[in-house]
């Protein structure tokens, strides 16, 4: 189907109205999200952890959204996508306060593991209302163009926190966190009055069936997910993408950080260049031409574009600005990938366990993180961050064969689990 049969400018009313809503929840979630990018681990830093028990922090964050994910996707399917959201957004403002207080190890573990769960909580719970809505409204053709503009909007609003973030971590860099808190409070509000959902997810579940409703939609989905070779493949590529990178989003601020002995501001306008370099990216790959068949290909030449790129970062050692122009490209790369791999995700999936199998292909992603964190951690602090990112960038290339593998399937979308 070509991917020009229905566009944002050629949509009917409804469909525009559902885009602009499914726009403004992601915008919101994402500036409330961003107040911590940057100074997150100058924060941990200052409370006197090293960079294994920061990586520890941040895998217990990932360990439990890797047990929670499905079935809280599963409870977003069953009770309500927006039920779900708002009390994502709860639990992770009060983790946020946690962290606030927070002066010990334990209380880190903590706050990160009651942020786990209102992550998952959130996770897929947007896009599978903002996808089921556009479908059902007649929304047709592909959707990479959708993400790469929900890409460029979430960027946007982790850019404008993060700087907001910085300037206030300078006067303190525990406040911050109440910035945080404060920001999924209003997120919460926001999705209760712009996410409607029909009203098969109304407030008539009876608990006593609650659990067994869940655990089953966790059994089919988790079933549906092994049984779609493309969602297994594009799930197993994220896993690594996940540990390959996630040590590095705790690396970046410390190097910026130490290289400049500057104010903490400082991150903050760092992240804004390299947001700046994802949304450029994200708003490149949309002018080429759509295809399904294209998109192994290009994935593939920006995965080992990155990791030449990161590789080279930590190839440059101490020279900053070298190392910061390199990072701007990757960042470039990493932009123009996200649309692609989100499109080409939503597309294997129908029916109404989608945010479950989001869920699905998340739990992959933090079971790579966690593995990633830990193991990169320990090179980091026994051989240095540089040679961690030269670790990150060879071991980013072993998502090649998964997207190599896909290159005959021009669309394989996972069978219609309504009547699973």
């Amino acid at each position: 189907m070509s991917a020009a049969a229905t566009t944002p400018q050629s949509a009917s009313p409804a469909i525009r109205g559902i885009i602009r809503r499914y726009y403004t929840v992601w915008l919101g979630y994402s500036f409330a999200n961003g107040f911590l990018f940057g100074v997150y681990p100058l924060f941990l830093r200052s409370r006197g952890l090293d960079q294994f028990q920061m990586n520890s922090v941040l895998a217990t964050y990932f360990i439990v959204t890797f047990l929670t994910d499905v079935p809280t996707g599963a409870f977003a399917d069953a009770l309500g996508r927006r039920r779900s959201f708002i009390l994502g957004c709860v639990l992770r403002s009060s983790a946020f306060l946690v962290y606030f207080f927070a002066h010990h190890y334990l209380l880190f573990l903590l706050g990160e593991s009651i942020d786990g769960v209102g992550t998952t909580f959130c996770n897929g719970a947007i896009d599978a209302w903002g996808v089921d809505s556009l479908d059902n409204a007649g929304f047709a053709g592909l959707k990479d163009r959708l993400f790469s503009r929900i890409s460029q909007l979430t960027n946007l609003g982790f850019m404008a926190s993060a700087v907001i973030g910085a300037y206030v971590a300078d006067l303190n860099i525990s406040w911050p966190w109440l910035l945080g808190a404060a920001g999924y409070v209003g997120s919460a509000l926001m999705s209760a009055r712009l996410m409607d959902e029909p009203d098969r997810h109304g407030t008539r579940v009876e608990m006593s069936r609650l659990s067994a409703l869940v655990s089953g939609r966790v059994s089919d989905g988790l079933r549906q997910g092994i049984a779609s070779r493309a969602l297994l493949l594009l799930s197993v590529a994220n896993a690594i993408f996940f540990a390959a990178w996630a040590p590095y989003w705790l690396q970046w601020p410390q190097y910026v950080n130490d290289s400049f002995h500057s104010h903490i501001w400082i991150v903050g306008w760092v992240f804004s260049l390299f947001t700046v370099a994802r949304m450029l990216g994200a708003e490149a790959i949309v002018h080429l031409p759509m295809d399904h068949g294209a998109r192994s290909t290009r994935l593939g030449m920006l995965i080992v574009a990155s990791a030449a790129m990161l590789f080279g970062a930590g190839a440059a050692g101490n020279r900053a600005y070298v190392v910061l122009t390199v990072l701007t490209v990757m960042n470039l790369c990493n932009g123009a990938m996200q649309p692609l791999m989100q499109g080409w995700l939503n597309e294997q999936i129908r029916g109404d366990k989608r945010a479950t199998l989001l869920s699905f292909n998340s739990t992959f992603a933090t079971a790579g993180g966690s593995v990633g964190l830990l193991v990169n951690g320990t090179i980091a602090d026994a051989r240095g961050i540089a040679t961690a990112w030269q670790f990150s960038a060879i071991l980013s290339l072993a998502a090649l064969p998964c997207y190599w593998a896909l290159r005959a399937y021009a669309a394989e979308p996972a069978a219609d689990l309504t009547q699973a």
